[in-house]
Parts: structure tokens; sequence; C-alpha cells
């Protein structure tokens, strides 16, 4: 194993696939057991509106998290090694602010879809972000890091 392949918090998929994952899931479970609690999708209503309006905020939130990390020369990929703690724009709220916004992404689909089994499955794919993907690299950060990392930890969230 050569030092990049050990330099990186060790997770077991790229985070981007369980938001995916579940998704999928959630479009398979809708047509198996079908739950009805949202109205029909439908153009310029209430329900509509707001998963717009989270779809457009979290998809806004991973581009900009995205682009502070390159700017800070570091790498946003997580089999790569982290070369800076970026703590600035949303990270000065949250530790997290790509899978905040993979989370209102997730949810603003459902909503827009009127897929209920994706709100259902939202708080499941919130836990496996920050138990398989969130604790891994902080782990992995404050080995990296140290005392820097940790004063971030101590004045920065790690969700909202």
């Amino acid at each position: 194993m050569n030092d990049i392949e050990r330099d990186n918090p060790g997770l077991p998929h790229l985070p981007p696939t369980y938001p995916v994952a579940f998704l999928v899931l959630a479009v398979i479970l809708e047509f198996v057991l079908p739950i009805r609690f949202l109205a029909a999708p439908a153009l310029f209503s209430l329900q509509s509106l707001a998963g717009a309006v989270l779809l457009i905020a979290g998809l806004t939130l991973d581009i900009w998290a995205f682009r502070l990390f390159k700017a800070a020369g570091t790498n946003p990929e997580p089999f790569k090694p982290t070369t800076a703690i970026v703590a600035h724009g949303p990270y000065r709220f949250t530790r997290n602010p790509m899978y905040v916004g993979f989370l209102l992404s997730f949810a603003g689909i459902g909503l827009l879809f009127a897929l209920e089994w994706t709100l259902i499955a939202l708080p499941a794919l919130w836990l496996v972000l920050d138990r398989v993907v969130v604790q891994r690299e902080e782990a992995y950060l404050t080995r990296k890091f140290g005392a820097d990392y940790a004063a971030f930890l101590a004045k920065t969230r790690r969700w909202i």
C-alpha cells in the first residue's frame, strides 16, 4: 500500500453513491409499496416550489463547497489526501456542507416528484452519512491535522 492509499479516510464507497442508492431504493419502493401522503406532482404547487427550492439549495451548497476545496488546493474526492482545512464559506456553519447539500437535494427530489419513500428514507440516509462517512472523515482529519482540526471541530457544528 503506497502513501496516497493510506492518506485518506478509508471510506467503503464514494459519498454520492449513498443518496443515489437511497433514491433508487425509494423509487423501487414507490412501485412495490406505494404510500400516498404527498400531493401528485404539479407545476407551481407549494410542494413543487418547496422541492425546487430544496433541490437548488442543495446543489448550490454542493457546488460551492466543492469549489472552495478546489480553491484551497485540497482534494474534494475522499479517496485522495486532504491537504488543507477549509473553514470559510458554508464551512463556518457546518463541517459537512456537501452532505447537507445531498440531504437537501434528496428531500427536494422527493417533494418535486411526490416520492414519499424519499422523505421516509431521509433520516436513514442522514444516519448512514453520519456514521459511515462523516465519522471516518473526522477521525482521519483529526489524525492528520491534530490541534488545528480540533479547533475547527470545537467552533463548527457537524451538521447544522
